[in-house]
């Protein structure tokens, strides 16, 4: 397995936002907490939108019991060099991290000890955390290393480029609900989230994306591709929004876009209901979303702002901001979702 150096992947770290999971880890695990285990691999199940394996581990009793870990995305596990050849079937390893709120024998992996010998950090933090700080920290070299960088930055042109995942914040915070919303929030099951059956977010949280996006002419129109979900968004430049109406409401909305200066503002309805979050937030069919989307000047980063209309679950607008870092070589992976069943 080749390797860098720790000093190296503690920077990547520092300037790596927290990457959460396809369901919030506040609501599933303790992230005050942390456990760690040790035990052998008995099965590992490599996909998106999450990873997870399973641990036979010898308890303080003497007695053998079965741990469920679960960890990042398997595109973001290889992101960072993660693979079967790091850990494999019958492997001695330990796992440490948040335990479960509502199982036992559960957890999620943020960092991996392999062979009592080597750490390798499953799920960046910002900042950084280490378990075992006395043996070295090490991570394969990711495949863009061995990219021809020089022609992706040719090819970069404004916003039409590859840029490496974001972290949405709220600047409502906490979020402005409305009566029936607030009710609904808190009767709201974590177990029941569609996208543990792979059921795709809609706008404007399939934007909280902790995966790659690329933008694209099409003739006169562009195209957003999200590496979440598989997503493609079509934005109709110089369009009507009041045709929006004529469509089938969909995941991904209406979206038509004009360029003020160089930012582009897009504007989506006819978004059909999901819920608003990851949180149990609902989320009604009158939402209506305003971005603006801004290369910074030196071209390292796209920003990218939200403001959301939902008089059904908001008392006011919502606005949402983050930050697309470019990475050139950074590419879109096929999502290809799998349930636990699958």
């Amino acid at each position: 397995m080749k390797l860098i150096s720790a000093a190296i992947i503690t920077g990547l770290f520092l300037v790596a936002p927290e990457l959460y999971a396809h369901h919030s880890g506040a609501v599933f695990f303790d992230g005050d907490s942390r456990v760690e285990i040790s035990g052998v691999v008995t099965d590992a199940a490599w996909r998106n939108p999450h990873s997870s394996f399973t641990l036979t581990v010898t308890n303080e009793s003497g007695q053998e019991e079965e741990w469920i870990v679960e960890s990042n995305a398997v595109n973001q596990l290889e992101r960072l060099g993660v693979s079967p050849d790091t850990l494999s079937l019958g492997d001695t390893v330990s796992f440490w991290g948040p335990p479960a709120r509502r199982a036992s024998n559960q957890m999620r992996a943020y960092n991996l000890l392999v062979a009592d010998q080597f750490e390798v950090i499953l799920w960046p933090r910002n900042p950084p955390e280490r378990r075992w700080p006395d043996r070295e920290l090490v991570i394969s070299v990711p495949e863009i290393e061995t990219r021809n960088i020089e022609e992706y930055i040719a090819q970069a042109d404004g916003i039409f480029r590859t840029w490496s995942r974001g972290f949405v914040r709220n600047l409502n915070d906490p979020l402005p609900l409305t009566e029936s919303a607030a009710a609904s929030k808190e009767a709201y099951d974590p177990t029941k989230d569609p996208v543990l059956n792979c059921i795709p977010t809609a706008m404007p949280a399939v934007m909280d994306v902790s995966m790659p996006i690329e933008f694209s002419q099409q003739g006169d129109d562009i195209i957003l591709r999200l590496e979440s979900w598989d997503t493609v968004r079509t934005i109709h430049m110089g369009g009507d929004i009041s045709v929006a109406a004529e469509f089938p409401a969909s995941r991904e909305g209406y979206s038509v876009g004009h360029w003020e200066g160089d930012t582009l503002v897009v504007e989506t309805t006819n978004i059909q209901a999901q819920s608003f979050d990851d949180r149990g937030t609902p989320m009604s069919n009158e939402v209506h979303v305003m971005e603006r989307w801004t290369v910074n000047e030196d071209e390292t980063g796209l920003h990218w702002q939200a403001t959301i209309n939902d008089p059904n679950t908001f008392t006011e607008p919502v606005v949402q901001e983050q930050v697309f870092p470019w990475v050139p070589g950074e590419e879109i992976k096929p999502y290809q979702c799998a349930t636990d069943s699958q």
